[in-house]
């Protein structure tokens, strides 16, 4: 499994969607069901946990896509 594949597993079970509905291009707060300050919380700590990259909030309010979330954790490493 590659790693964006992964990624996007994660993502998924986070966001409670299937993830084959999901892109690099999803627009996570506009795309996603039942969205709420809670997911995104979680996928901060999902970063930090799974990765080892610290999000700021401030960064984080600032991404708009899936992809985005990713490419932050890319230039952390």
């Amino acid at each position: 499994m590659d790693s964006i594949t992964l990624f996007l597993e994660q993502i998924a079970d986070i966001l409670e969607v299937e993830s084959k509905d999901l892109t690099m291009e999803t627009v996570f707060r506009q795309a996603i069901p039942g969205w709420d300050s809670l997911k995104g919380f979680s996928i901060i700590v999902m970063a930090d946990e799974e990765y080892g990259k610290k999000i700021e909030v401030a960064d984080f309010l600032n991404m708009k896509t899936i992809g985005d979330i990713y490419n932050a954790i890319l230039e952390k490493r």
